[in-house]
């Protein structure tokens, strides 16, 4: 499954890792704007959809 939203939110576990270490980063140097971004991504559930053939998500 691929997710198409704006922000990019994780599929696998590694992909959710990665995104939760970026957050960490974020709060590292203060990054509010970068924060939030990392929390839209985390927000669940992404309905992805199986195959795009039905058109635009």
């Amino acid at each position: 499954m691929t997710c198409h939203h704006l922000f990019h939110h994780p599929q696998t576990p590694k992909e959710r890792d990665a995104v939760v270490k970026q957050l960490n980063y974020c709060r590292s140097i203060g990054d509010d704007q970068g924060m939030m971004i990392v929390l839209v991504q985390l927000t669940e559930p992404c309905l992805a959809p199986e195959s795009n053939a039905g058109g635009a998500a």
